[in-house]
């Protein structure tokens, strides 16, 4: 749906992810314009029932179970008290509904509305009228005043992992513990005590590591995407079985052996050279990989919104991205950690925005050996470009050690 604003979401990332304020996002429709009647989203719901302000799923149909509750349409010099109307319609299912009394004599259809929630009162943002854009943008505006809010305070055990992050870069360059790509971060975290494992919970003491190179041999890299988190669908085919399906017989760079693979980027606007490509579905609260050709589409899996948002929060609710410099010697590889981007408290809410926008994508890694049927995956990996981290993540703290 956001595809259909006039106004790109672009601009206002920034914004909502520094005041760590959950949001969600509306464009009506000219039909639920004229009809006045808009469907609450996914990303509405979640924001609605994360706040306590409404909870849809335990909702019974009919406008006799109809919630109003209290709303203000926030312009570039105040507010204009309103209501919202939450409801579930006997028809169609009951999908979920919302609406704001006198809403047409705020905004226009296609216009990108921007919710947030203080004090149990909903707060429309209308970004498509430029007065009030820009007084969100300008830092002493008053619609950005009304979604200001106190950054996240220095951590204790932040502090201790800084600390003992700067004795290891003191250290200078260490050998990596092991070979390629993985050993930038094993190194680190065995230097740090850390024992190797594969849990999905943070590595300390509630702090995610993320580690990349910045220099390889001594040769500054080009800035290649960060990995969020790995996730399989929820429904539709397994990782294996989508391999099986839509992978292709190629022969990889170092070996003179085909295999079965799919190694290629998803993303929403088109297809890729598998000719899978990324959806969301919000009324089915789905993330979907989808099979497009010759304009035919065809379902494939999904993942769960709710369990994105979940895995996303687990994982990066505090997170140090590690930067390490690398050189070659004659017995491997060496790293010095030099800098570190310290995150906290990802805005959940602005995950499905930025995969719509393109700004996370999904990487499918794995093959199958067609001789021995031996399967290998890196994961199905959400990620992100490092520059657009703070999209999602708000204005990090940098050390620089």
């Amino acid at each position: 749906m956001l595809s259909k604003a006039d106004t790109s979401i672009d601009r206002y990332f920034q914004v909502f992810a520094n005041t760590g304020v959950n949001v969600a996002f509306l464009v009506p429709t000219e039909t639920g314009y004229t009809k006045s009647i808009m469907d609450a989203t996914s990303p509405v719901r979640d924001l609605l029932y994360t706040e306590k302000v409404h909870n849809y799923q335990s909702q019974k149909q009919g406008p006799e179970n109809k919630a109003v509750v209290p709303a203000f349409f926030v312009t570039s010099s105040g507010t204009i008290e309103t209501s919202a109307s939450l409801y579930r319609p006997v028809t169609k299912h009951g999908d979920p509904r919302i609406w704001f009394r006198n809403l047409k004599e705020y905004c226009r259809p296609y216009n990108l509305l921007a919710l947030i929630v203080i004090r149990g009162a909903i707060y429309v943002f209308n970004l498509s009228n430029p007065s009030i854009s820009e007084s969100v943008l300008d830092i002493n505006g008053i619609a950005r005043e009304i979604i200001s809010e106190a950054r996240y305070v220095k951590n204790a055990i932040a502090e201790e992992l800084r600390n003992k992050i700067q004795e290891i870069h003191n250290m200078g360059y260490l050998k990596s513990i092991t070979p390629g790509d993985p050993g930038v971060g094993d190194t680190l975290e065995n230097a740090l005590g850390i024992k190797r494992n594969n849990s999905k919970n943070p590595d300390y003491k509630g702090i995610e590591l993320k580690t990349t190179r910045t220099t390889k041999g001594g040769i500054k890299r080009t800035q290649t995407r960060e990995t969020l988190f790995a996730k399989v669908p929820d429904e539709g085919l397994k990782y294996r079985q989508i391999v099986e399906t839509y992978g292709k017989i190629q022969i990889p760079r170092d070996s003179d052996k085909p295999r079965l693979q799919l190694y290629e980027t998803c993303r929403i606007s088109k297809p890729n050279a598998y000719d899978l490509q990324l959806a969301i579905q919000e009324n089915q609260d789905q993330l979907q990989l989808i099979y497009t050709k010759d304009n035919i589409s065809k379902y494939v899996s999904g993942w769960l919104l709710k369990n994105l948002k979940d895995t996303l929060l687990l994982k990066h609710h505090e997170t140090f991205w590690v930067e390490a410099a690398s050189i070659k010697k004659a017995d491997g590889e060496y790293f010095q950690y030099n800098k570190i981007l310290h995150t906290k408290e990802p805005n959940a809410s602005l995950l499905v925005p930025l995969i719509e926008e393109g700004k996370i994508t999904v990487d499918l890694a794995a093959h199958i050996n067609p001789e021995t049927g031996k399967w290998r995956d890196h994961g199905m990996l959400f990620k992100m470009f490092p520059d657009d981290l703070p999209m999602l993540l708000g204005s990090p703290q940098i050390y620089i050690l």
